[in-house]
């Protein structure tokens, strides 16, 4: 940041900008002080280092501004960092389940180095997921130490993940607690939540939109062992149909 001092009143436009991008939900719409804010943001560096500067000083970093608004991403350690734990109680395994999940997803849907910068959004089906995710993991090497190999919590979590049913129906016909499908549905939904998401209720019940929030942030972490070969298996599996 530069050493003239910041004017209060960029003080907190920036502090409301930074808000909006921890809303998660909320949208720069044409006409709307969120979508005035992001522009500015965009067009003059001072109030970007403004931005910046306060971003960092509360434990977040600024990803990019996508069309659908500013991404900002929690240090580990910073107080807005999202914690599994704070979603539910879970057991280690539910834990494992649930981060695989979250990776199968991001490579399903972003392949390819290339495919980070396409901000068309991607759709994704709880059901294409799962059944990804059980073709993965009886392709991959979970007892090797190659390349195509998982690393040691990825190994458990697929170990864990191929054990599991596909589908357990309640007396409802919903899915219960305790089947993969339920636990895909859970995670879609948790996206949603995140703002990483948005239900795509028009293409049916188990169809989501992924955001640009959801792309940067997946950009942002490519290098992640299990990411790296759930992605190579997904590359195969495209060409393979093309």
């Amino acid at each position: 940041m530069t050493g003239v001092p910041a004017d209060l009143t960029d003080v907190r436009a920036a502090a409301e900008l930074i808000t909006f991008g921890l809303a998660r939900r909320a949208r720069p719409v044409e006409g709307s002080e969120y979508r005035a804010l992001l522009d500015r943001y965009r067009a003059e560096l001072r109030f970007k280092d403004v931005v910046d500067t306060m971003a960092e000083g509360l434990g977040l970093e600024v990803l990019g501004t996508p069309r659908a608004g500013i991404v900002l991403v929690p240090d580990p350690g910073g107080p807005f960092a999202t914690r599994l734990g704070d979603l539910r109680t879970m057991d280690q395994d539910e834990r494992l389940v649930f981060g695989l999940i979250l990776i199968g997803i991001a490579a399903y849907a972003y392949p390819n180095e290339v495919d980070f910068d396409d901000p068309e959004t991607k759709l994704i089906d709880v059901l294409k997921i799962d059944e990804f995710l059980r073709a993965a993991i009886a392709e991959v090497d979970l007892a090797g130490s190659g390349s195509e190999a998982l690393d040691d919590r990825g190994r458990a979590a697929a170990e864990i993940y191929a054990d599991l049913p596909s589908l357990v129906p309640t007396q409802t016909g919903r899915r219960a607690r305790g089947c993969t499908l339920r636990s895909v549905e859970e995670v879609c939904g948790w996206l949603v939540g995140q703002g990483a998401a948005r239900e795509a209720p028009t293409l049916g019940p188990d169809t989501f939109h992924l955001t640009d929030r959801f792309r940067l942030l997946v950009a942002d972490s490519a290098g992640n062992a299990a990411l790296e070969v759930l992605r190579e298996v997904r590359r195969e599996a495209v060409v393979a149909t093309a």
